[in-house]
């Protein structure tokens, strides 16, 4: 006999009102979420020092263009561009791009990126301590960053103006809240009411899943963080598929990485039994973690996982597939090689894209944006990739990129 209430049993009615969903959001997917842009945060570290950043136009079709506009300053430590940003943000149904400025400045920076792909200051505050990563609720109007000054670190929370963008602190309640050393990133569930992040830095290493109780209280989830099986690693990468109620990331092991998870509504996490998985078993090496940047990224839909790693000397891309009754990650034979020193790992929200940055070293000695197109399945290299950003001496090195949708109410 079927549970009714089981996503797992194909006989259910759970079952048959996810998948139904899953049809609808591909569509509204692929008809609405087109690519539009690609945000590059950048830096220079010769004279002069430069920072800023970079709007790349993204063809529907062929992908990253060699067009872009900027907003590029002198490197300064009393407002943008800073000294060393190295993260950026795009909130959901949003055009405009966040960006901490990094160490020395430490601020909270909004631009906004116009249908007539002209790039605006629109806000230039100091962040809560020292902010270094950064979530958002499913409509935009929520801001959550780390502050890895106060011990323990904590998640503060920012309500956003989705009209003119300002963001405004909004610590009252339960907020900020603690989450141990060197969280990696912040996920959030809008259907179960969940705030997710992972530490990285000093036992006990775990994840902290904290439940929404109103709109200012928040409760963790068995009253203490989920104990990782092995140390994790440096990366930001922590995905979460709301749908399929899955969240993934990965571990310092270099042969069978990334680790599964299987959630309720209530946020109670269990281990997938096929977990850890490895993208290629010849695998001996991750992705540079650089300033925590990612490697691991999922499509929108939940079908596909990208992963970035090294055989040897050699960085690649693989795809895996994402079963739909155990969660567990599946090798497929699409597989790529990569530039060198491949980081901040994105698939946009159409799912037609994923994009990386990389360096191209002694070939032409480039900073350099790569990406891929998915379409049926099959996994194919850019049509103009690499775009070229910079030559690697005295020029602009990426630090961190965002997609770009086109329409986003």
């Amino acid at each position: 006999m079927a549970d009714l209430n089981n996503p797992s049993d194909a006989f259910s009615d759970e079952f048959a009102k996810r998948s139904i969903l899953s049809e609808f959001v591909r569509y509204l997917l692929r008809e609405k979420a087109l690519p539009e842009a690609l945000a590059v945060v950048l830096v220079k570290s010769s004279v002069p020092y430069e920072t800023g950043l970079r709007v790349y136009k993204v063809d529907t079709e062929s992908g990253v263009q060699d067009e872009y506009v900027s907003d590029v300053r002198t490197a300064n430590t009393s407002a943008f561009p800073g000294c060393t940003p190295y993260r950026i943000g795009v909130p959901p149904r949003s055009r405009d791009i966040i960006t901490f400025t990094g160490s020395l400045s430490d601020r909270v920076v909004v631009h906004r990126y116009s249908s007539e792909r002209t790039l605006t200051l629109l806000q230039d505050q100091a962040g809560i301590g020292s902010p270094k990563i950064m979530g958002f609720s499913e409509d935009g109007k929520t801001l959550y960053h780390s502050n890895i000054v106060a011990n323990p670190n904590t998640i503060n929370r920012w309500s956003r103006d989705s009209e003119s963008g300002f963001l405004t602190s909004n610590n009252v309640g339960s907020y900020p809240f603690a989450v141990g050393c060197n969280p990696l990133a912040i996920k959030v569930s809008e259907i179960d009411n969940l705030i997710v992040t992972i530490n990285s830095t000093l036992v006990p290493f775990g994840i902290h899943v904290l439940k929404k109780t109103g709109s200012d209280s928040l409760s963790l989830v068995g009253g203490a963080p989920v104990t990782l099986p092995i140390n994790p690693s440096f990366h930001e990468n922590l995905c979460l598929i709301e749908s399929k109620r899955l969240l993934y990331s990965t571990s310092i092991n270099t042969t069978t990485p990334i680790f599964g998870y299987r959630y309720d509504s209530a946020g109670n996490v269990t281990l997938l039994p096929g977990s850890p998985f490895s993208a290629d078993s010849a695998m001996t090496a991750h992705a540079p973690s650089f300033t925590g940047t990612t490697s691991l990224s999922i499509d929108p839909t939940g079908t596909y996982a990208a992963f970035i790693y090294a055989i040897g000397s050699t960085h690649n891309i693989r795809l895996l597939t994402i079963d739909d009754a155990t969660g567990n990650l599946i090798q497929t034979d699409q597989k790529f090689t990569v530039g060198n020193g491949p980081k901040s790992l994105q698939w946009d929200r159409s799912g037609k894209f994923i994009y990386l940055i990389s360096d191209s070293f002694g070939t032409t000695n480039n900073h350099q944006i790569e990406y891929f197109k998915l379409s049926g399945g099959i996994l194919t290299r850019g049509e103009n990739s690499p775009i070229v950003i910079s030559s690697m001496t005295n020029g602009y090195a990426p630090q961190d990129i965002k997609p770009i949708q086109k329409y986003y109410y």
